[in-house]
């Protein structure tokens, strides 16, 4: 089974909606002054609702494709967990928020050295642009292994529906969660990609809308390559 994403998530309602439907990362905009970012007091209900009993876990891949493997496995049996989305932000201040919202992944998705950020707290859930990054994602791997991480493919900002050019996917130098202009009805199959993260692509006007979250979910965990 794939692992699914729903990002952007701005309502309780929402949440739920995601996590009855079986999401395994539920995705919470952190940047500030963005339209899906998330009100603080909204992302600590959300983080209730994920929050239950789990193992604890350290990978044990003697590879970067074995160690990302090993944390896709884990978000699926354990799930769902939550994604606090970062960019370009002070690692204090995105820790401080971290702790604040009970996150259990950290997302980067600007130009920070993603590498600084690990660390044994939360897990890390790197962006590399497609195809500008695939090398700087092959020079990290070895690096990513030190903590929970997995890394995430997508256009340069993200969020804004553009399709990235899928003619790369089979090369990566490892696998990883593909976003970038997904929908419900253009979910592709590669062997190297662990999972899917939504947020444009389940919205109907700008809102989350139930329907297509449910549509993404089932397709997404029902991919194969």
């Amino acid at each position: 089974m794939k692992i699914v994403k729903i990002c952007g998530l701005k309502t309780v309602d929402a949440a739920k909606v995601a996590i009855d439907n079986g999401a395994n990362l539920l995705g919470c905009i952190l940047v500030p002054n963005r339209a899906r970012t998330i009100d603080h007091e909204v992302a600590k209900e959300i983080s209730k609702l994920v929050k239950r009993e789990r193992k604890p876990f350290k990978p044990t891949g003697n590879t970067p494709t074995e160690h990302f493997e090993q944390v896709s496995q884990w978000i699926i049996e354990n799930g769902p967990f939550l994604v606090g989305v970062f960019r370009n932000q002070p690692r204090e201040e995105v820790f401080r928020i971290a702790r604040e919202l009970d996150l259990d992944f950290i997302q980067l998705h600007g130009s920070e050295d993603k590498v600084s950020f690990i660390n044994d707290e939360f897990g890390v859930i790197p962006r590399y642009v497609v195809p500008d990054e695939i090398d700087l994602l092959q020079e990290q791997s070895n690096a990513l292994m030190q903590c929970v991480s997995l890394p995430l493919l997508d256009s340069e900002a993200g969020g804004e529906g553009k399709l990235i050019d899928w003619s790369y996917i089979e090369s990566l130098p490892t696998k990883a969660i593909l976003a970038g202009g997904l929908t419900p009805d253009n979910i592709p199959v590669f062997d190297n990609i662990l999972g899917y993260d939504v947020s444009g692509g389940v919205e109907t006007n700008g809102i989350k809308d139930s329907t297509k979250i449910i549509n993404f979910i089932n397709r997404g965990h029902n991919q194969s390559s």
